[in-house]
């Protein structure tokens, strides 16, 4: 025997009807709307990597809209590195991180640097190999201190020579 056609039943069903998080999800449910992000409480901060070559990060590019998988030993090596053949001065890029000293040009060079602008550190290197005879000067903006004394300039005077400065937390000079 059928069902006349015109019974009807209503009922109030919630789906899904136990939703929880595990493993860093979170999930939260409000007016009716249910969202599952990232929980960042339930991971523990570490100051060093124990393993970095077996321990991985995930990052996301922007421009592809991409998520990917990295070892953990891949992000700290990949470094701005830019080598400058043409004759100075060059003021440092705040987003470059190395600068490879290789003129064609035998002459002395000179790095400026605004510290103020930086949050990395900035390592200067004669790539060329001459710097006993063609110093390499690195010079910080005008009242910012560099090494401990205001308006110091550090000379790299010795060939293959090189040196890495860090910015000072306060953003007026490097050490």
């Amino acid at each position: 025997m059928s069902l006349p056609y015109n019974l009807r039943v209503n009922t109030s069903v919630p789906f899904p009807a136990l939703v929880i998080g595990a493993s860093g999800i979170k999930v939260t449910k409000q007016n009716g709307i249910w969202t599952i992000s990232p929980d960042y409480t339930a991971f523990p901060q570490v100051a060093t990597i124990s393993d970095p070559a077996n321990t991985y990060v995930l990052v996301w590019n922007a421009i592809s809209g991409l998520f990917s998988v990295v070892p953990a030993s891949a992000v700290n090596s990949s470094k701005v590195v830019r080598t400058l053949t043409a004759a100075g001065p060059y003021t440092a890029l705040p987003t470059d991180e190395v600068l490879l000293i290789n003129q064609t040009v035998g002459a002395a060079f000179t790095v400026n640097v605004d510290w103020s602008a930086r949050t990395k550190p900035l390592r200067i290197v004669d790539g060329k190999g001459d710097a006993a005879t063609n110093n390499i000067t690195i010079t910080p903006t005008a009242g910012q201190t560099q090494l401990g004394t205001v308006n110091y300039s550090y000379i790299i005077d010795g060939n293959g020579g090189s040196i890495t400065l860090t910015p000072l937390p306060d953003n007026t000079g490097a050490y």
